[in-house]
């Protein structure tokens, strides 16, 4: 059962972490919480569900892709703007909520069907230590992983990369060398939303896609986000794998209508102990 349950919680922490990469990227470079990814991870999703019927590949590309100019453009033609004005964690979080029920209506305007299911290629039943899972968790576990080693390589690697560290770690530094932050922080974002759109894409495949989950996924990546310590990347993988393991072993002992009532129970606990979360963060939201 022991086997059984961490295997369970290491893929249920895997599909969590999806939408927490978003929100860390997004606040750990920029420093401004979007309270609307989840609903931009989810305008991914639809746009994929949408071009299904042409070519799956195609259709992940394009989801994914959608979301980039839309983070971008938020947060050079708005956020930033707003960032240099002097708002305050409130006012983003008036303007972002705001922001994401204008989504909310566009996915209605746009999209014929407004609770959809996107078709991947179903691998049938993998089985692991006893537990057996559909294939497609295991994939969405690995494209975690991939996505943790493209952007390790991307900050190691790349000039974007270098320069998306440098502007975390010391915003007038970065101004001083010459690097274009407002352009940094918008690329961030888009990068941030990209993410949030595979998140969105696994859980359409795995669950379905409604006007409610961009909210969920979004409610759930600024828990967990926190927990690891608000905007890093390494610490909300980590809170990801732990509260995957705590829903699994919630769900094992006590049934699957406490598995939300631990899950809090155990954010609050963390945070009594750990108020910056569990590796901390530069930032305070």
């Amino acid at each position: 059962m022991i086997i059984s349950g961490i295997i369970t919680g290491l893929i249920m922490g895997g599909i969590l972490s999806l939408p927490v990469l978003g929100v860390a990227v997004v606040y750990g470079i920029t420093g401004v919480p979007n309270f609307a990814i989840g609903l931009i991870g989810v305008i991914g999703g639809y746009t994929t569900w949408y071009f299904t019927s042409y070519s799956l590949p195609l259709a992940i590309f394009i989801g994914v892709a959608v979301c980039f100019p839309i983070g971008y453009l938020l947060q050079t033609v708005l956020l930033t703007p707003l960032s240099l004005k002097g708002a305050d964690t409130t006012l983003f979080f008036i303007i972002t909520v705001s922001l994401g029920f204008i989504f909310q209506g566009l996915i209605r305007v746009v999209f014929p069907k407004l609770s959809v299911s996107i078709a991947l290629p179903r691998l049938g039943a993998i089985t692991i230590g006893g537990v057996s899972a559909d294939g497609v968790k295991f994939i969405a576990l690995g494209v975690t992983v991939c996505t943790l080693i493209l952007i390790r390589i991307l900050e190691q690697h790349t000039k974007v990369g270098k320069q998306l560290q440098a502007t975390s770690q010391n915003l007038k530094l970065a101004n001083l060398l010459g690097i274009n932050t407002k352009q940094v922080f918008g690329v961030a974002h888009g990068i941030g939303c990209s993410l949030a759109a595979v998140g969105g894409i696994f859980w359409g495949s795995l669950y379905s896609l409604d006007l409610t989950t961009g909210w969920n996924l979004g409610f759930i990546g600024f828990i967990i986000a926190v927990i690891g310590g608000i905007g890093n990347i390494w610490g909300g993988l980590i809170s990801a794998l732990i509260m995957g393991m705590v829903m699994s072993f919630a769900g094992y002992f006590l049934g699957g209508v406490w598995q939300s009532v631990i899950l809090y129970v155990t954010v609050i606990l963390v945070l009594i102990v750990r108020p910056r979360g569990i590796l901390g963060s530069e930032r305070s939201i």
